[in-house]
């Protein structure tokens, strides 16, 4: 405890408070258990899995591109740790997460291609997909949804849990979507909303690159009342993207948080923005936006497919006044919707034309769906200050969304006071988030030194020891010195980054040897 309380002295810089809460929580796991995988093959990591128990960490070691035939699948709540980024190697299927709540889990520290992906089946409240690097991979039809990253609890409960510290590069599909719910997003339009809270999917200090305007696969996508808060990231010639209430008895994402992110396009994109909101509610803000020259009319894109629908899916209730539209004051579904009026994710308000569309942009609520407006705040584009939007899809919303009433900005560092009588108070969640400082379960973690964003992950084995405490140390002196607070925009300053990490491993290195330390 002497260590601790040194350190304590200095709780007011960020990475030594880090580091105390490091050497707190992995005493408190000292008697969990480490178990390594004799190969990469799906049979040695299943073994090692199946001595496992919930706490554990299963170590899959270095090994070249080693193809699964089928995913890994577990409900432990463990760590499944590979030995580095390009170190272990796994190409397609990847991992099926399935742990319920009350559980925690964590996939960490390796290279995923091919149709390799993380689908995360699972009602845990605290889990973590970090450090990975996701290669050109390309799911396809029956994995993960053809996501990289798929986020869906198997019940009518809810999950939240973090995505930080993976570089995404030319995927091909989305790279995160999550789906809050089974019951199509009901429960989740109940609960309460949580701006600024722990209450979602944080996506943060991530990197996604593409090589080329990619419009078809974006970071993003969210439905089903999901929560996402996507901050701190670097996005290369893509755009964050978030669905209504239109298809599949899905209900809209509930509510997004936008914010210090840097995009950045270079490529001649013509109408191309970098958001694109369909419902829900939330903020947007601190972002910065370049285009390199090219041409980009709006930053953000704001649609409501809803006002298009023609019909066919119960679900698809067009808003305007017309046969088959429930409002919100109706007592008996109508024609072709099942179950009750409050039940169908079809209602729509009372209001002339139907408004607001059912989870539309700039409300909230379930059964009854009151004003919640959205805010946009000291986001800039190509160096100026820039909180408007074009709108997009196939019928113009802008009866349904107009300024001062569904939404709000500001150009100036801080949000509106007030907004159509709304108070607009707001504080940002703990950033990093705290699943960064806890690295997850077990008696080993993956130690990460970031530089502009970026990282490489070492593992290394803490034996509770004076050599050890050094080592840890060491470590977390560099990660002070040579972390950055702005994010990678170029290819250049990433490869500088890991050139300041591979110095450090080294110093780690020898550092181990000497001492008999389990190296990286």
């Amino acid at each position: 405890m002497t260590i601790v309380g040194i350190f304590l002295r200095y709780r007011h810089m960020r990475h030594w408070t880090s580091l105390v809460i490091f050497l707190l929580v992995m005493e408190a796991h000292a008697e969990a258990a480490t178990f390594t995988a004799a190969s990469c093959s799906k049979a040695n990591v299943d073994t090692a899995i199946a001595s496992a128990s919930d706490g554990d960490t299963v170590q899959i070691p270095a090994c070249g591109s080693t193809t699964w035939a089928s995913a890994v699948t577990t409900s432990k709540g463990i760590t499944i740790q590979g030995a580095g980024l390009g170190v272990t190697t796994i190409n397609n299927n990847g991992f099926d997460m399935t742990a319920v709540d009350g559980k925690s889990w964590r996939i960490t520290a390796m290279t995923l291609t091919g149709t390799a992906c993380v689908n995360a089946l699972t009602e845990s409240k605290a889990w973590r997909v970090d450090h990975i690097h996701f290669d050109t991979v390309s799911p396809g039809a029956g994995r993960c949804e053809n996501r990289l990253i798929w986020i869906e609890p198997t019940g009518p409960g809810y999950t939240k849990g973090l995505i930080d510290h993976n570089m995404f590069t030319d995927p091909g599909a989305i790279q995160v979507h999550m789906r809050a719910s089974g019951d199509g997003g009901n429960g989740e339009w109940i609960r309460a909303l949580g701006l600024g809270t722990d209450d979602a999917v944080y996506i943060e200090d991530n990197d996604f690159l593409h090589s080329t305007l990619n419009v078809s696969n974006p970071t993003t996508d969210c439905d089903g009342g999901g929560r996402l808060v996507f901050r701190y990231n670097n996005v290369e010639n893509t755009y964050f993207e978030m669905h209504d209430a239109i298809v599949g008895g899905a209900r809209s994402c509930r509510k997004w948080e936008v914010y210090n992110n840097t995009f950045a396009m270079t490529y001649d994109s013509g109408q191309f923005a970098f958001i694109g909101i369909r419902g829900g509610t939330g903020v947007v803000f601190n972002n910065v936006f370049n285009t390199n020259g090219f041409y980009i009319n709006d930053s953000t894109a704001v649609a409501l497919y809803r006002l298009a629908q023609t019909g066919g899916d119960p679900w698809d209730v067009l808003c305007a006044v017309g046969s088959g539209k429930a409002t919100l004051n109706d007592t008996t579904p109508p024609a072709g919707c099942t179950g009750t009026a409050n039940g169908c994710i079809d209602i729509d308000g009372a209001g002339s034309g139907g408004y607001p569309c059912r989870d539309q942009f700039g409300f909230d609520g379930n059964t009854t769906q009151t004003s919640l407006p959205a805010l946009f705040w000291n986001n800039t584009l190509n160096g100026s200050q820039h909180n408007n939007f074009i709108f997009s899809g196939p019928s113009s919303p802008a009866s349904f969304i107009v300024e001062d009433r569904d939404w709000c900005r500001s150009n100036t560092a801080s949000p509106p006071s007030t907004c159509n009588g709304v108070s607009t108070t707001y504080t940002a969640y703990t950033y990093p988030h705290p699943l960064q400082s806890t690295g997850g379960s077990g008696s080993s973690i993956v130690l990460f030194l970031s530089s502009w964003g970026w990282a490489i992950a070492p593992t290394v084995s803490l034996l509770w020891s004076l050599r050890s405490i050094l080592l840890a140390g060491v470590m977390a002196m560099y990660a002070l010195a040579g972390s950055g607070t702005a994010h990678a925009v170029s290819y250049s300053s990433r490869a500088q980054g890991i050139a300041k990490h591979a110095v450090a491993v080294a110093i780690v290195k020898c550092l181990s040897c000497k001492k008999g330390t389990n190296g990286l």
